[in-house]
């Protein structure tokens, strides 16, 4: 407290400046919110981490360029990370601190991240056996890391306990969801040529397969990562 000693104040990590305990669960709170926001944050940004260098191992021992360009990355990078890892920094969270934090932001980015390295890298073998244009590689590669980014922040809007909802979902994760993907589907259609990528009518036969295999594979990688990661914290 304030009005403790001074060599007391100085090796405490907390000091009530008004001496008063009643903002402690003011305190708990905030702590409750940063940590757990920087959580789901921190795994939206480690999913691009992860992939990135699983695909320079991969593009290299397979000697193929890497499918992407800069200015596709950074479509991707904005609506699956910079955007949603902003705006959930800042929603209030009262939900308990539970686990390992590196364990529990891994559990979420592994499954997303491994998602993408399959997929694409069946569309590589598909572009080695002439199957699919280097073209078509290169935008249904974009279009894979969006749409696993994507289901990876619907993910996130499944409502907590502590917020009490009657829903299923919460509706500000859920809007930011969809928010995301009108976002990445007018990058498709308007910015096509600006990003490089096919006419979106193009890949129209696409979408739904891969959007197929990105839900199941997503489904099934994080089933056994949850599975994983909690026998090894129990």
């Amino acid at each position: 407290m304030a009005n403790g000693s001074d060599a007391t104040k100085n090796i405490s990590q907390l000091v009530l400046l008004n001496s008063d305990f009643s903002a402690m669960p003011k305190v708990v709170l905030e702590g409750r919110r940063t940590i757990n926001n920087i959580e789901r944050s921190a795994s939206l940004f480690l999913v691009k981490t992860i992939y990135s260098c699983i695909f320079a191992i991969m593009f290299l021992i397979m000697q193929e360029g890497y499918p992407f360009e800069p200015i596709q990355l950074t479509l991707v990078s904005v609506i699956t990370i910079g955007i949603p890892s902003f705006m959930l920094a800042l929603e209030p969270n009262k939900e308990r601190i539970k686990g390992n934090f590196l364990n529990n932001v891994i559990s979420k980015a592994l499954p997303t991240a491994i998602t993408n390295v399959i997929i694409i890298f069946v569309l590589t073998l598909l572009c080695k056996a002439d199957v699919i244009s280097h073209e078509y590689l290169s935008s249904l590669s974009i279009l894979t890391l969006g749409l696993t980014g994507l289901t990876l922040i619907f993910s996130l809007s499944k409502s907590r306990k502590s917020e009490h909802s009657k829903l299923p979902f919460s509706i500000y994760r859920l809007v930011l969801a969809i928010c995301m993907t009108f976002l990445f589907i007018i990058g498709l259609f308007v910015g096509s040529d600006f990003f490089g990528i096919l006419d979106f009518y193009i890949l129209n036969d696409f979408i739904l397969v891969i959007s197929s295999f990105v839900i199941i594979l997503f489904i099934i990688l994080n089933l056994i990562f949850s599975r994983f990661f909690r026998r090894k914290t129990s």
